[in-house]
C-alpha cells in the first residue's frame, strides 16, 4: 500500500542552502531613493485631488503654529444598562416601533418617546 508521500522529508533542490532560512539576498537594505521630479509631480496630483499633507514637515507652517493639529475628542455621555421584563406583546410592539422609526438602538426610540412626553422638539443633535 502506498503512503502517498506523507511522512517523507522534502528534499531541497541541488545548490540550495539551509531550507529553514529565507533567501533575502535580493532585498536592498538602504533607504529607497526617490526621484524629486516624480515626487513633486505626485504631490501636485494629490493637491489637485484635494489631499492635505499632514506630515511633520508640512509647508506653510511656521514654528509658532505647531506641526500637528490638536485633536479633541468629545467626552461621551455617561451610560447605563437596563433590562426590561414585561409582557411579550408590549415588548414586541416596542421593537417594531423602533424598527419602523429607523432607529439603530432602543435608547434612540426612548429619547424620541421622552421628547414626545416632555413636549420638546428634539434632543441634543449628537445623540440622534
Amino acid at each position: 500500500m502506498s503512503g502517498y508521500g506523507f511522512g517523507k522529508k522534502a528534499t531541497a533542490p541541488a545548490g540550495a542552502g539551509d531550507p529553514s532560512k529565507l533567501d533575502l539576498s535580493g532585498i536592498v537594505r538602504a533607504p529607497l531613493s526617490v526621484d524629486p521630479a516624480r515626487e513633486a509631480a505626485a504631490i501636485a496630483r494629490g493637491n489637485a485631488l484635494g489631499f492635505v499633507d499632514r506630515s511633520d514637515s508640512a509647508e506653510g507652517q511656521t514654528e509658532g503654529q505647531g506641526a500637528t493639529p490638536v485633536r479633541r475628542r468629545r467626552q461621551p455621555a455617561p451610560q447605563s444598562s437596563l433590562y426590561i421584563k414585561g409582557p411579550k406583546e408590549t415588548l414586541d410592539w416596542f421593537i417594531d416601533f423602533t424598527n419602523q422609526r429607523g432607529h439603530r438602538s432602543y435608547w434612540q426610540a426612548l429619547a424620541e418617546f421622552r421628547d414626545l412626553v416632555e413636549g420638546t422638539q428634539a434632543s441634543a443633535p449628537d445623540q440622534r
